[in-house]
């Protein structure tokens, strides 16, 4: 096993932004990051990003995230839809089989820009059957069939 080290970490303000997009909200993070690092970006030897694009509601958003790493130098680069924790779990297996030796991973993500209880209300109910065979719409199973620890009181 390879020592790996984490040397730079930066967030964002977790704040409700309707002014800014993902792209605009991680260039001074990534670029800070980087020069906290130490490492020179064109020495970086992996980029790896995570994100919920369905979250955002569109295709091939990470690809936005890219602008904010920038393309020159040209880079290997990697997304993950899931979050940063997958992100960084890729890095570290190719730190870890001697791929690369440093890495920049981020995630990012923002909440549908739409108005949450509008939203909600527009979820899609599923009515299914439980093991029990009783039909319910709430998930993973009817409350007849909860441990007795887990029912609604």
């Amino acid at each position: 096993m390879r020592d790996v080290a984490i040397v730079s970490f930066v967030q964002s303000a977790v704040a409700r932004d309707d002014r800014h997009n993902e792209t605009e909200m991680l260039v001074p993070t990534i670029h800070a990051a980087i020069e906290q690092s130490g490492i020179a970006k064109n020495d970086l030897g992996f980029v790896c990003s995570g994100s919920l694009d369905y979250l955002q509601g569109g295709p091939f958003a990470f690809v936005s995230g890219l602008d904010a790493v920038g393309s020159w130098p040209p880079m290997r680069e990697s997304h993950v839809e899931m979050d940063a924790a997958w992100a960084m779990y890729e890095a570290w297996i190719g730190i870890q089989s001697g791929e690369f030796d440093s890495a920049l991973v981020y995630g990012f993500g923002k909440s549908s820009p739409g108005d949450l209880h509008e939203i909600m209300t527009l979820r899609p109910t599923r009515t299914t059957s439980c093991r029990c065979g009783r039909r319910w719409s709430t998930w993973p199973r009817c409350s007849a069939c909860l441990p007795r620890r887990e029912r609604p009181r």
